[in-house]
């Protein structure tokens, strides 16, 4: 909300009126509620996702892959930021290692404010099935999947 919105609300009598100065595309990035009817991605973003951290044993995240039916295993830090995916080839071949030595980085991301249709197209334009959403500071969200579009 504008400052002078804020003046003019406090101004009739609501309180206390607070001026969010990151915006309302912050506020949508960051996955909170917001009303209308937009296709947002992170109205269909999945949110029971596997995720272990980087001295997880490579069986555990199998077990949490398995458990969940879909992945990758998404590899978290101490305060939820995602680290990289580990996913089920490199975790069967890992041994008694770490999820995290066997995860891959660079991993892209995409906010839950991105339009859900238009990130579907561009997914299916570069064959690829999910990507995992997270919000602006990289806490995980979960995995967007083009194909619940459709569901």
């Amino acid at each position: 909300m504008s400052p002078r919105a804020a003046w003019r609300l406090e101004a009739t009598g609501f309180g206390p009126v607070y001026d969010y100065a990151a915006g309302k595309a912050d506020w949508l990035a960051a996955d909170l509620p917001y009303e209308g009817t937009a296709e947002l991605a992170g109205r269909f973003t999945r949110h029971g996702v596997a995720t272990v951290a980087e001295d997880t044993p490579a069986a555990e995240a199998l077990r949490l892959l398995d458990a969940r039916g879909f992945g990758p295993v998404l590899v978290l830090n101490q305060a939820g930021v995602l680290m990289g995916t580990a996913h089920r080839d490199s975790l069967v071949s890992a041994g008694d290692a770490g999820a995290g030595s066997v995860m891959r980085f660079g991993v892209s991301t995409v906010r839950p404010n991105e339009d859900a249709a238009a990130l579907a197209h561009r997914m299916g334009d570069a064959g690829v099935t999910r990507v995992v959403v997270t919000r602006p500071d990289g806490t995980l969200i979960g995995l967007f999947f083009a194909a619940d579009l459709q569901a």
